[in-house]
């Protein structure tokens, strides 16, 4: 399906250059399959019943295709997280970053995206070792993922006469080689989709690697998040999805979406007034905060009182 602002393949990420043209993509952002973790539920799926080296094998041909798609001096990000499994833990972000460079990118930069305590699903790793905390025994939740940021070529000279600056508040936001963002544990019914991510996470990658009008690519689109994202902020994108009940999903996603319509003034404009309504709902959060904590602490004095 294609539109004036967005087109949408039910094709195989493998293939890319069969059917995008070559060095016309502005950005690529997207979180890949994950390996022999989930059942996506198609044929050919990358990542389920394959062997590590398979999987690898499969996510470095996507890697080569993204090179081909993207135009020179421009970004793709991966968000990735780490896999547990029998044979011990596999820092997949350490593999993809090496395959990467091997097809022609440049490692510009990671970033740990930190799930806030309490965010996050308890694991069964973190739950063995709660019921025998004993030397030997050390488990952990898994609380964060990577993100990859590399960059096809070296980066050409921009003009930013017509560019608007990013405000204090936004630079400080996304400065720092941590961010903390809340994952989506509860997908809404009607997306169905087994492992989404937060909008924040593309909607910053976007503003922090495009222009208005840029064309962004997602391999590897699931319910279309990042497509989403890439057309509020008035950027033409394409989603490619082996699935075509997700492609659907994607499609009913798209067509609801006002291009351009994200309020970004949180994001640009300098101003008292929003300066102070924004401290004041970081202290309403921390009130709240501070009152959940007392509840605790309150009831475990009267428990030791009895």
């Amino acid at each position: 399906m294609k539109t004036k602002n967005y087109t949408i393949f039910n094709k195989d990420s493998r293939e890319l250059s069969k059917f995008i043209d070559a060095d016309s993509i502005d950005f690529i952002v997207f979180s890949p399959p994950y390996w022999n973790l989930r059942n996506y539920g198609y044929d050919g799926q990358i990542g389920y019943e394959q062997t590590y080296d398979e999987y690898l094998a499969d996510m470095k041909r996507v890697f080569h295709e993204c090179f081909s798609v993207l135009k020179d001096g421009r970004f793709m990000v991966i968000n990735i997280g780490t896999v547990v499994s029998n044979d011990g833990m596999k820092l997949i972000a350490a593999d993809f970053l090496k395959n990467c460079v091997d097809v022609g990118f440049i490692f510009r930069k990671d970033v740990i995206w930190h799930k806030p305590r309490g965010t996050t699903k308890w694991q069964r790793g973190a739950t063995q070792f709660s019921q025998s905390p004993y030397p030997l025994m050390f488990n952990t939740n898994i609380n964060h993922e990577y993100i990859l940021i590399f960059q096809k070529g070296k980066k050409e000279e921009q003009n930013f006469k017509d560019t608007p600056r990013f405000n204090k508040r936004f630079v400080r936001k996304v400065c720092y080689s941590v961010w903390d963002m809340p994952p989506v544990n509860s997908p809404k019914l009607d997306e169905k989709h087994v492992a989404p991510y937060p909008e924040e996470l593309p909607r910053r990658l976007i503003l922090l690697f495009t222009f208005k009008g840029d064309k962004v690519l997602d391999p590897f689109s699931g319910c279309g998040t990042a497509n989403k994202i890439a057309l509020e902020l008035g950027r033409k994108t394409i989603a490619v999805e082996l699935s075509r009940p997700y492609c659907d999903l994607i499609k009913k996603k798209l067509t609801a979406v006002k291009f351009g319509s994200y309020d970004t003034e949180d994001i640009y404009k300098e101003s008292e007034e929003l300066t102070a309504k924004l401290s004041r709902a970081n202290m309403e959060k921390a009130y709240k905060e501070y009152l959940k904590h007392k509840k605790i602490f309150e009831g475990t004095i009267k428990k030791q009182n009895r």
